[in-house]
């Protein structure tokens, strides 16, 4: 019988190769998603899916109530799935009138808190600054805009334009590996409306 994180590191690397329908992509990757440290998507420099085991006794990998509550909402309404960078989707997409919320990977709250590494090429302050533009074009659009982000001197500046409404929130960070670590922390949510 096969060993548990053994099992793990062969369907990670299973799903890395690239190989297998999209059903079985689909369900290797929520087995990894559900069975991997706190549910932490990132890749290395190569693109390769690299978070190593979790720590669960009885994980639940497939909800399928949830799963089929999902599927329902996404076949019966306008919702649509697409995978590309978040400027192409927003370009292309997004109207007056549209609520869009953006998410990006944090900016890093000093230089220990450094990763970025949700993908092969980070998120840089480069990557933060065209964010910021993109937030400002979308404003101009029409849009109603929720953007979170650490607080940072740099993410102030950026949305200076919006400090009216940008409020600060305490909050936890699950996915550090130190569980004294998780609380304490603030971050910005930043709007382009009054909440």
């Amino acid at each position: 019988m096969m060993m548990f994180p053994q099992f793990y590191d062969q369907l990670r690397d299973e799903f890395n190769s690239g190989s297998g329908t999209k059903v079985e992509r689909a369900a290797k990757f929520i087995t990894l998603n559900k069975t991997c440290f706190n549910g932490l998507y990132r890749v290395n420099m190569n693109g390769k899916f690299n978070v190593p085991i979790g720590r669960y006794k009885n994980p639940i990998i497939c909800d399928s109530i949830n799963l089929r509550n999902v599927s329902a909402a996404l076949r019966y309404t306008k919702a649509h799935l697409n995978t590309d960078d978040y400027r192409n989707i927003l370009h292309a997409n997004a109207q007056e009138g549209d609520f869009v919320y953006l998410d990006p990977p944090y900016r890093p709250t000093n230089d220990t808190a450094n990763f970025t590494g949700y993908t092969n090429t980070g998120f840089s302050d480069r990557d933060q600054e065209e964010l910021a533009k993109t937030f400002s074009k979308l404003d101009t659009r029409g849009c109603k805009l929720l953007l979170s982000n650490s607080d940072t001197p740099l993410v102030r500046d950026l949305y200076k334009d919006f400090s009216k409404t940008t409020n600060s929130v305490s909050a936890l960070r699950s996915i550090n590996s130190k569980a004294t670590n998780r609380a304490g922390h603030t971050e910005l949510l930043i709007c382009n409306y009054s909440i």
